[in-house]
């Protein structure tokens, strides 16, 4: 009796492990099948995000239309894709310039999108440019060309398919934005603004759609990182690292996202937000508790300018 209590803990474990890999392997084969044959936009997918999406969605069967500013690493990305894919069960992937800071050109670009397959199902607004800086040193055409690059160019691209959906009555934009959109971090001001703007654009257009059967979702992680060191897998140090060190500190791999936002077009999320539990319970603060929030933000400004000016 006395070794079955001993054993029956780690065996009931090992038990639920095994259901939880199980679960979660079948639904990733299910978002998989999920994209099969869909027509798939993915803005900016030469970026280190951009390039993630592609391989998962290419994995999955979706016949890509991959869009970047850069010829050369669109070429070079294409050529990564169709050398690990089995070509019975992938679509080689067709390829678009496009700058989504310039207004001007998208909608051509938008017209070229439709040409590739005469549809598109599926929209990933991945695009996005970021700027560090005091609000006082920051120019008003960095702030515009901020606004350009993750706001107006995602809308305006998102605006020239839409017809296509709704004519359609079928279809999902995918917004890739940031918890900046909901929280304001200092030195951040023109980025956290349009990220903001861009929230508010697309909570709108998902209740204008419903009508239309066309679902909007957006996935916000806090921030998109590469690891710059990597420990033996199948150890407990490795498992430790992976906790502490990616989850923690260095933010949210490309690898992550990629699979949340095949995970979210596939169960057709609204609203996803990739966070760890100090950055999500800080939203939660700013909504209900702003003055306590707005202090803290204070606070750690004043810290770092003691800092700065001790060294």
């Amino acid at each position: 009796m006395g070794l079955l209590a001993i054993f029956a803990l780690p065996l009931l474990l090992l038990g639920i492990s095994g259901i939880i890999h199980i679960y979660q392997s079948v639904m990733w084969l299910l978002s998989k099948s999920a994209v099969q044959n869909k027509v798939v936009v993915i803005t900016d997918a030469t970026s280190g995000l951009g390039k993630e999406c592609s391989r998962v969605f290419h994995a999955g069967g979706a016949r890509l239309v991959l869009c970047g500013r850069t010829w050369e690493k669109l070429e070079a990305l294409h050529d990564a894709l169709i050398s690990v894919a089995d070509p019975s069960v992938t679509f080689t992937p067709k390829l678009i310039l496009l700058d989504i800071s310039d207004i001007n050109c998208i909608q051509d670009v938008a017209n070229e999108i439709l040409n590739c397959y005469g549809c598109v199902d599926i929209l990933v607004n991945n695009a996005s440019m970021k700027v560090k800086g005091a609000v006082q040193s920051i120019s008003l055409e960095l702030d515009k060309k901020i606004m350009d690059a993750n706001y107006f160019g995602p809308v305006t691209l998102t605006k020239a398919l839409l017809p296509n959906m709704i004519s359609r009555k079928t279809g999902q934009v995918v917004l890739i934005n940031s918890i900046q959109g909901k929280i304001g971090v200092p030195f951040r001001a023109a980025y956290a603004a349009s990220k903001h703007a861009a929230v508010g654009f697309f909570d709108c257009l998902r209740a204008e759609m419903e009508e239309f059967g066309i679902c909007v979702s957006t996935v916000s992680p806090t921030f998109i990182c590469s690891y710059h060191r990597q420990s033996a897998s199948g150890n407990w140090e490795a498992l430790i690292w992976k906790f502490f060190f990616r989850k923690l500190t260095y933010g949210v791999h490309p690898v992550e996202v990629a699979e949340e936002v095949l995970r979210t077009v596939s169960r057709k999320k609204q609203e996803v937000l990739m966070a760890n539990p100090i950055p999500r319970a800080a939203v939660y603060i700013r909504t209900f508790f702003p003055e306590l929030f707005f202090a803290i933000v204070a606070s750690g400004i004043k810290e770092d300018l003691k800092t700065e000016e001790e060294n």
